[in-house]
């Protein structure tokens, strides 16, 4: 008879698919640390994206510490809201903007 699969499951079979892209990336000999990088994060990305048959499309939410709100006003900055989703869109499809590093 099949269940839900438990989450401390879900986190094993996770942390697992991303040892092995670690594993695959760090061990090709033919790129360079900044391809075998990027290589990982986009990977990472199409994980998260549901591109991995064997895991789910996982969220990401943003929890920022409660007095967040509150000290960024006090300094007029801008805040993050609790519960905003990043990945309401394939973030994977988005990496070819940032693979080359940070850009002014």
């Amino acid at each position: 008879m099949s269940r839900p699969i438990p989450p401390e499951d879900l986190r094993d079979l996770f942390m697992r698919v991303l040892a092995g892209y670690a594993h695959f990336w760090a061990t090709l000999p033919d790129k360079t640390p900044l391809e075998r990088c990027n290589g990982l994060a986009f990977s990472f990305l199409v994980m998260l994206d549901g591109g991995n048959m064997s895991l789910p499309v996982f969220d990401l939410v943003a929890r920022p510490h409660p007095d967040d709100k509150a000290f960024h006003q006090g300094r007029g900055t801008d805040w993050v809201e609790d519960g905003t989703v990043i990945s309401d869109i394939g973030l994977h499809e988005l990496w070819h903007r940032y693979e080359k590093g940070p850009q002014p």
